[in-house]
């Protein structure tokens, strides 16, 4: 099982005291202890990077802090040296708790993005038209260049480059807020051959420039809907949290597509960045009765950190805590197994097509590599978010000055085919882009494609 990806974890708002500004003494001394955890229990953090440029990035981040720095920008700036690592596991929860006080306000940008392969920058005109029209290049934000910004905020994600860029586009505007940008807004854009300057007095709340790029963090979990009476597209944008609600929600869905007589099903994870497997596994009990598996195994750095974690959360059985300090851990499990759950009155027998994308991530990463390993389903859409062979299981802290709270990887998780070398993404069976002038158009032609299969 992996666990689900960082900048999802922490939503929920808790108040704290907290300085809204550190030292530089002070800030020196958590980029310390980041770097001391990274090094104790990431299971390789330079896998894809040297040590050398590594250390260079952190002390090149010391020699730059002024004498004091408010604590959002540090939590920006920390991403610099995690996104050296190349695992976008390992990072700063960028939903930070400690800035649940500014969530409510109308603070930050009111534009959603979304840009394409020059790293040129537009509003998709999903969150506010009236203000800027969708298809208006934005070229700046109080003075901050747009486009500038979003290949820096890229670097600052491990991973992937597509997901980088993804996750750059779908979080500009809480990195703005993180940068210091504030309203009002000074916003340059140009739309239909004009150089324009829009004034925004007001910004929005979080949830309004975020909800449609990650539902899954306003209560969106899962939605389901029956396209032209002839497909059920079950939307699937979490695997997070416990079995019951998602074993009520499939069992629903496909009772009713029985009862309907529905002949195909697109299960939709393109905004799924994981969870827990065992979601996924229920999933597939209400289709698949074949062999197969998610996983196969895993590398896994022991270290006293992780046991401390898992002796709190009460977990004092696990046959980690027995491992030896500062070893690996190698689990490998390559036979597939029956399926852990299968439904019998709601079971499917049609068309299954499972649509993913560049957002697709950890354990919806695994669900769409033993789908495509054990062909339980026909896959279109975009390639995956991550390798198939990646990192996984976080080690969550928090550092004591800023408060910010921090993910790192101590596992090196392997796909569902065995192969410790293998080193790509799950590559749909059917590749269909989704461009950005389909985004801004609004457009979807992944579900176009089905829809005209199943016509």
């Amino acid at each position: 099982m992996k666990t689900a990806l960082p900048l999802l974890f922490l939503f929920s708002l808790w108040s704290s005291g907290f300085a809204q500004r550190i030292s530089k003494a002070e800030a020196i001394e958590d980029i310390d202890l980041l770097d001391k955890t990274i090094r104790t229990v990431h299971y390789n953090p330079f896998l894809f990077t040297s040590s050398f440029k590594y250390l260079q990035k952190v002390n090149e981040l010391k020699r730059s802090l002024p004498d004091s720095i408010e604590t959002r920008l540090f939590a920006l700036k920390l991403g610099e040296i995690t996104g050296i690592i190349d695992d976008a596991h390992t990072a700063p929860n960028i939903i930070q708790s400690i800035f649940q006080a500014d969530f409510r306000k109308p603070v930050f940008l009111p534009l959603t993005f979304v840009a394409d392969k020059k790293g040129m920058t537009y509003s998709d005109g999903k969150l506010s038209q009236d203000i800027i029209p969708a298809g208006a290049k934005i070229i700046s934000v109080n003075g901050i260049s747009v486009p500038e910004f979003y290949k820096a905020s890229a670097l600052r994600v491990g991973g992937l480059q597509t997901y980088r860029n993804e996750i750059a586009g779908k979080m500009m505007g809480y990195n703005l807020y993180l940068s210091g940008i504030r309203p009002p807004f000074k916003v340059v854009y140009r739309y239909q051959q004009k150089k324009l300057i829009k004034e925004i007095e007001k910004g929005a709340i979080l949830r309004d420039i975020i909800g449609d790029a990650f539902p899954n963090l306003v209560n969106k979990p899962y939605s389901f809907n029956i396209l032209n009476n002839k497909v059920a597209h079950i939307e699937l944008n979490t695997l997070s949290g416990d079995y019951h609600p998602y074993l009520k929600f499939f069992d629903s869905c496909f009772t009713i597509i029985k009862q309907k007589n529905i002949k195909a099903v697109a299960i939709d994870i393109r905004k799924n960045t994981g969870g827990n497997s065992i979601n996924a596994d229920l999933l597939l009990g209400f289709f698949n009765s074949k062999k197969y598996t998610l996983s196969t195994g895993k590398n896994w750095k022991i270290s006293q950190l992780y046991k401390d974690k898992l002796m709190i959360q009460g977990d004092s059985s696990n046959q980690y805590l027995k491992e030896q300090n500062n070893s690996i851990w190698q689990i490998r499990t390559c036979e597939p197994y029956a399926p852990k759950y299968t439904s019998e009155d709601a079971f499917f027998k049609g068309q299954v097509y499972l649509i993913t994308g560049p957002m697709t991530f950890s354990s919806a990463n695994m669900l769409a590599d033993g789908v495509k390993q054990f062909k339980l389903a026909t896959l279109v859409g975009e390639s995956t978010g991550e390798n198939t062979n990646d990192f996984g299981e976080g080690y969550r802290f928090q550092l004591p000055n800023s408060k910010i709270s921090v993910s790192v990887s101590t596992s090196l998780d392997f796909g569902a085919n065995c192969n410790d070398k293998t080193k790509h993404p799950v590559i749909p069976d059917r590749y269909i882009e989704t461009s950005y002038l389909d985004q801004i158009k609004g457009i979807d032609p992944v579900l176009q494609y089905i829809k005209t299969l199943n016509n």
